[in-house]
């Protein structure tokens, strides 16, 4: 059960939280939690999956992140903290459990992210325990925050799963972007974000599941949006 509880999300219509390189704040519950310690803040999110009554909501307040996710058979739960350290390095920890007694989800989850440069960052993180369920990847951004290329690699040797998940995220207006991202049996997701400031709204197809899916990321900080841009806002 420690399988789908890890990789069971990589469906997010938020293309940051599909890669373990990319999430800040509330998108790092369930992605890599070194992301909550990057740029803090009070922020919340939650996405639901039509059709499928899939259920992902988290929440971040300062370095902390916690959240929940529910589907047809159970719910379980992250909680987690995140720190900045001196220099490019970012880490965290969390703990998944969850909620009922016909499963024996109980997992401890370290990552890191490491941004050297405005261009590149890279993200990795595992379970701990005697199954190592590992997800590591990189970003680029060959042109600013214009466009941006993921790929991650994801390994656990007991089940014999090794996998790549790649994308990309294009950004014509501030605050305005459009995504595409895929794992290695081409099953592709697609969809869009757009920020109003404090509200970001995203949508995505899932191409597999033939099923669309929607969220909505409520925070204290202002994100760029193409409504109105200043140096306060925060490039998304």
């Amino acid at each position: 059960m420690t399988l789908l509880l890890i990789a069971g999300l990589c469906a997010n219509p938020f293309y940051n939280a599909n890669f373990t390189s990319l999430p800040e704040r509330s998108l790092s519950v369930f992605c890599n939690p070194a992301g909550t310690g990057i740029r803090t803040g009070a922020e919340g999110f939650f996405t639901y999956h039509y059709d499928s009554d899939i259920i992902t909501a988290g929440v971040s307040l300062a370095n902390l992140g916690i959240g929940f996710h529910k589907t047809e058979d159970t719910t379980y739960f992250e909680v987690g903290a995140g720190v900045k350290l001196p220099g490019a390095f970012s880490i965290g920890y969390a703990y998944q459990f969850d909620n009922s007694d016909d499963y024996d989800i109980s997992t401890h989850i370290v990552g890191f992210i490491c941004r050297a440069a405005p261009t590149s960052s890279i993200g990795f993180r595992t379970t701990l325990g005697e199954r190592n369920h590992i997800f590591g990847g990189v970003s680029i951004k060959p042109y600013e925050q214009y466009v941006v290329l993921s790929v991650d690699l994801e390994y656990e040797g007991i089940d014999s799963i090794f996998a790549y998940y790649y994308g990309v995220v294009v950004q014509p207006l501030p605050g305005f972007r459009i995504n595409f991202h895929a794992d290695d049996e081409f099953n592709w997701n697609a969809g869009c974000e757009v920020s109003f400031g404090k509200v970001i709204v995203a949508g995505a197809y899932s191409h597999e599941d033939k099923k669309f899916s929607g969220g909505i990321i409520l925070s204290a900080q202002n994100y760029d949006t193409f409504l109105q841009t200043s140096t306060t806002t925060i490039t998304y």
